[in-house]
């Protein structure tokens, strides 16, 4: 074992380029395993250099007919004997089911049920793909529902009582707050004027 790893070693260096051994070349000549070995070697350092030729040989044959060799033999059932001419004939269906063979169940499928098979996978994959697409196209747009914000732009107490203020009625009450809110800051601006001029 030690002296294959190490014939192999000596390969790899002889496929790089680092050792010329004569020896180890006759080995290969004589040797189909090394050779094989050898030529392994080359095809992969070609595969790493992006070398690789159009045509690649590769020769299984070799390898099939092992695998072939090594397979058992499938063995038939006993043949039937033909009826004689003066026996009684000889039931056929009887004879099936005493054999008892055993068939996939897949196979007593009618061809039918196969079709509404794939009919109902192709509407699955269908229905998954529209409402991937009606999903996928919808821009942010919020369902009401699901819309945390109040419309009118406040809170509201829950009463069947509560009137809601009309459009008009907001905008006029937000118009008399940033009135009052300016009338301030003028305010506040004279009086810092006179308190500068008073400093002076």
């Amino acid at each position: 074992m030690a002296d294959v790893m190490a014939n192999k070693e000596q390969i790899s260096a002889l496929v790089d380029g680092e050792i010329q051994d004569k020896v180890l070349l006759e080995q290969l000549s004589d040797d189909q395993e090394l050779a094989d070995t050898f030529g392994r070697y080359h095809l992969y350092g070609d595969a790493l250099r992006n070398d690789l030729p159009q045509d690649i040989q590769l020769d299984v044959s070799d390898n099939i007919a092992m695998a072939l060799a090594s397979e058992p033999s499938l063995v038939s059932a006993p043949a039937t004997q033909p009826p004689l001419a003066d026996a009684a004939p000889v039931d056929m269906h009887a004879q099936a089911q005493s054999a008892k063979v055993v068939r996939p169940r897949f196979g007593k499928v009618s061809p039918m049920l196969r079709y509404i098979g794939q009919f109902a996978v192709a509407a699955s994959v269908s229905a998954a793909v529209i409402v991937g697409v009606q999903q996928y196209s919808q821009q942010d747009l919020q369902s009401p529902v699901l819309n945390t914000i109040p419309l009118n732009g406040g809170a509201a107490p829950v009463s069947l009582n509560y009137q809601t203020q009309s459009p008009q009625q907001v905008s006029e009450q937000t118009r008399l707050e940033q009135q009052r809110r300016i009338h301030e800051l003028l305010m506040d601006h004279e009086l810092q004027q006179r308190l500068r001029h008073s400093e002076r």
